[in-house]
């Protein structure tokens, strides 16, 4: 898990980076989050354009040049999808929070007590939406998004992550599938689990976004093709067309 601070403030930036390794020591955090520390927002945000990730940004409302809220709306028109938590000073931009989808509320000066309780509930959220993963006797959590598909082979199972990561998961992929209750993941073979997101084409395979290719089971064929079409026709953006299917012949 990486988590951003961006504030201009030298002092307040260095407080709360320390106030955080506390939070993670004293609530037994493992492995702990990577903090990186930004004094200008717009730094932040060219790095989330440029492909970077933070699975929590902690964002402050007043800074020198900007705005912290402004930088929080460019950054979910970058479709930037983690927490915003804001810092700050006073809650007059409290109800603009709500645009942006604020994970929450850090009044300075920050305590361990604030950070960990608005953290615990963060951090719990965004477990709801990961998959653990263990490598090099570490632990990891694998965002759902970041799924591409899961394949069975021989005695374990490997999860293809979408930035060309793979894992090695010793359990039966029944098991993964019933660990996976998110509506994105659809059983298309014996061996394969597949997120229907990156889907681009569905015909006697699917097709996916970075060229992988994922079987279906031929004998279930158009019921499975169906329940790609069902996903998105309830996931498609208001006016959006569902693709027509392929022909089976």
């Amino acid at each position: 898990m990486r988590i951003a601070v961006c504030d201009d403030n030298e002092i307040d930036r260095e407080i709360v980076c320390t106030l955080l390794q506390r939070v993670f020591e004293e609530d037994s955090v493992q492995p702990a989050p990577a903090l990186e520390a930004y004094e200008n927002g717009l730094v932040l945000l060219d790095d989330i354009r440029d492909g970077d990730w933070f699975d929590i940004i902690l964002l402050d409302i007043y800074m020198q040049d900007h705005l912290g809220i402004d930088v929080a709306r460019k950054l979910r028109e970058a479709h930037y999808t983690g927490a915003i938590i804001f810092l700050t000073a006073s809650s007059d931009f409290a109800i603009d929070g709500y645009d942006v989808e604020a994970a929450g509320y850090i009044l300075k000066p920050a305590t361990v007590e604030r950070l960990s309780e608005v953290l615990t509930r963060v951090i719990r959220a965004i477990e709801e939406r990961s998959y653990p993963v263990r490598r090099r006797n570490a632990m990891h959590r694998v965002p759902l998004r970041e799924i591409l598909y899961i394949e069975s082979v021989n005695n374990r199972c490997i999860l293809h992550r979408q930035n060309g990561e793979s894992y090695n998961i010793y359990k039966r992929l029944d098991e993964i599938e019933s660990e996976l209750s998110d509506p994105r993941f659809l059983r298309c073979s014996q061996s394969f689990i597949v997120n229907m997101d990156y889907i681009i084409k569905a015909d006697r395979s699917f097709y996916l976004t970075t060229g992988d290719i994922v079987l279906i089971r031929q004998r279930s064929l158009k019921s499975i093709q169906q329940a790609y079409y069902d996903y998105l026709a309830s996931n498609r953006p208001e006016g959006a067309k569902v693709p027509l299917k392929t022909s089976n012949k």
